[in-house]
This record gives structure tokens, C-alpha cells and sequence, in this order.
């Protein structure tokens, strides 16, 4: 571990690429980017004392990580019946003997095909053990990095960014219920477009909410409900508005709010009864005396989850705020969490496909 004691920045002790290394396409691939089980220097014949040394020890990390489904995995994959079958999603099939790893294998009655609980989930195809997935889980849930959580997993980088798009699948459509009610907090909070998209007026950016900024409708109510929604608006107006909150703010409830004019769309509409506290009023106020602290509360951690991430493409801003709505929902316990994430991925007929969604992030880059 490197003390955060030593002079000088993390980027200055250890081998990382520079701007200029990271702006030329075949750079990509730097140290970092490679599986960390390959040394630099394994082709070069014999090797020192040294070199064996790191190489055995990086090995035995990387064994470790990377080890074969264990019984308890087996059980647990076997023990997820598929409801239909994930080519023609016919409900007539029948068990077909086992694959060589142990895990069950189906055959289709109608189409013939041959399948497994996995077949067409995430985890599909896969390679690294559900040990694996519950260790990345438990780094993405207590806010660490992609590419942290990549090195201490042992994997390419692209492999944690492979893996988040699968967990984005997962959680797609995961605040479609949501439904607020009793007291309601809302208030929007922006994010600035990625510095390659900003409009800018005689060179300089534009001040203010202005179309370089994105905004999203957040909510949470006085019993642990959570809304997080883009407007893929710059300002909001009263259908951006109604549109991110409305199905999800039960009726009668109590709108506690910071006086933003579209919100009184939702006050008409849904029969509420509000509480308003401008921002003009409540600024400056400590954190117990502000009314607007719960919803300013959720604002912080917000931020400081994507702060983590400061590199994340905004075209996947409503994949961001599903994953942060996940963290920050119930169950808190992370193991709970880890469980009922995994539970909803088996149950989720959703295979991602590495050279289709690698392929077009690398292209949208390029």
C-alpha cells in the first residue's frame, strides 16, 4: 500500500498513462489495460530471480481470483429453474443430463435447442466465477472506482467496463415502480456535458443552466422512497417535469419543494399540498435547520458517487442514476444487496455480448 504520506501524486509513483498517451488510440492497450496476469516480461526467455518472483506471486493472485465454480455455485445456479426457453420462449422443456462443469442442462421441446439456467443472462458464457461478481458488486456499492475495482479484481479494465454495461442492463427499467408519497422532497440538480460536447459563445462556455448542462429530477418521501430521473432538458419546464415525476408522486401527498415554477404542474395535477422554502431563504442554513436537508442530503451523495466516475459517458447518465438508485434503496445491508442484485440478474433474460457493446463504445470514442 502506498502511504499517503510519500511526496507527490499517485499518477507520479506508478506507470500510468498521460494525456498524450490515452489520446493515441493505440495506447489504449497501456500497462493498465492488459490483464495484470501478464508481466512485461514473459517472452523474454530466462528469467531473473526477480522477475520469477513477481511472476509466481501476481500468478497466485490471479489463480485466486480466477478459481473454478465452487460447489455452492453450482447449487445455486441449478437451483434457478428457467420459466421458458430463452430462444423461442416456449414452456415445454425438459432436463437433459448435465454440462461438464456440473450445472444443468435443458432441451427445449418446441425448437430442440439445448440451454442452461444461464442461457441469455449476464452471466452467460461466462469465464470468472460468481466469486468474482460479488466482489466487483461489493466495490461498485461502496463507491469505488471501475478501474480500482479492475486492478484489485486482476482483470483488463475493459472488463469492468464490460461488466458495468451488464449490470446497467440488469437495472434498466428498475424505478419504473417507484412511487412516492406521504412527505415528498424534490428538487433538480445538473450535470455538465462531457468538455468535447459544450456549446460555447465567442469561445467562452455559457454561464448558468444553460444547454451545456443536463438536468435530473430527484425525489425521495419520509419513507425511504428514492426517485433519480433525467430530464434530457437543460432547464426544466412543466412536460419535463410531469414527465420524470409524475406517475411517480401519489396523489394527495405532501410536496416539500424549493419554489421551481414547473413544480406547480405536479401540485395541480396531483391534488398536493406543498410546502415551499426558495433557495434564497435556505441558504446558509446548518444541515439540522434546513427543511430541504433530506432531499439536499441525497443531492451530496449523488455527486459523490459520480465524482468516482468523473469520465462517464452521458449518453448513459439514466444507467448511472438506475445503478445509484439501486445503492441507495433498500436492502442497506451489502450482502442483501449483492444477493438480490444477483437474484434479479438470473431472473433477467438480458445476454450482453462483448464485441457488440465494446465494439460500439470503441467507435463511439473514436
Amino acid at each position: 500500500m502506498i502511504s499517503a504520506g510519500l511526496g507527490g501524486s499517485v499518477n507520479q509513483l506508478l506507470e500510468v498513462p498521460n494525456r498524450q498517451h490515452m489520446n493515441n488510440k493505440k495506447s489504449e492497450l497501456h500497462e493498465w489495460g492488459n490483464s495484470l496476469h501478464r508481466m512485461p516480461w514473459d517472452n523474454h526467455g530466462a528469467l531473473t530471480n526477480t522477475e520469477k518472483l513477481i511472476s509466481s506471486t501476481v500468478g497466485e493472485w490471479y489463480a485466486a481470483k480466477h478459481r473454478e465454480a465452487s460447489a455452492e455455485e453450482i447449487v445455486l445456479i441449478n437451483s434457478h429453474i428457467p420459466s421458458v426457453c430463452p430462444y423461442c420462449g416456449a414452456e415445454v422443456f425438459i432436463r437433459k443430463g448435465f454440462y461438464t462443469n456440473g450445472i444443468q442442462r435443458y432441451q427445449c421441446k418446441i425448437c430442440d435447442q439445448k440451454f442452461s439456467p444461464l442461457t441469455n443472462t449476464i452471466f452467460d458464457n461466462r469465464k470468472i466465477p460468481f466469486s468474482e461478481w460479488i466482489e466487483y458488486l461489493i466495490h461498485l456499492f461502496e463507491f469505488h472506482s471501475i478501474t480500482t475495482s479492475a486492478r484489485d479484481n486482476r482483470n483488463a479494465s475493459s472488463t469492468g467496463k464490460y461488466w458495468l454495461i451488464k449490470v446497467f442492463s440488469v437495472l434498466k427499467d428498475t424505478q419504473a415502480p417507484v412511487m412516492l408519497h406521504g412527505k415528498v422532497y424534490i428538487d433538480e440538480m445538473f450535470f455538465s456535458r462531457y468538455p468535447r460536447d459544450l456549446i460555447l459563445k465567442e469561445g467562452k462556455k455559457l454561464k448558468g443552466i444553460s444547454r451545456n448542462k443536463i438536468c435530473v429530477a430527484v425525489g425521495n418521501d419520509n419513507h425511504g422512497g428514492i426517485l433519480i430521473v433525467i430530464e434530457n432538458v437543460s432547464k426544466p419546464s412543466n412536460k419535463s417535469t410531469w414527465e420524470a415525476y409524475g406517475s411517480h408522486i401519489k396523489e394527495g401527498s405532501h410536496l416539500i419543494h424549493d419554489d421551481e415554477h414547473s413544480h406547480g404542474i405536479l401540485v395541480r395535477k396531483l391534488h398536493l399540498t406543498e410546502s415551499v422554502y426558495p433557495s434564497s431563504e435556505t441558504k446558509g442554513l446548518k444541515d439540522e435547520e434546513n427543511p430541504m436537508d433530506p432531499i439536499n442530503n441525497l443531492h451530496a451523495l449523488i455527486r459523490r458517487f459520480m465524482r468516482e466516475h468523473g469520465g462517464f459517458d452521458r449518453d448513459d447518465l439514466q444507467d448511472w442514476m438506475n445503478l445509484i438508485w439501486f445503492i441507495m434503496s433498500p436492502p442497506r445491508n451489502r450482502y442483501e444487496k449483492v444477493k438480490k442484485f444477483i437474484d434479479m440478474a438470473l431472473s433477467s433474460p438480458l445476454k450482453v455480448r462483448y464485441r457488440d457493446v465494446m465494439s460500439k463504445k470503441s467507435a463511439e470514442i473514436d
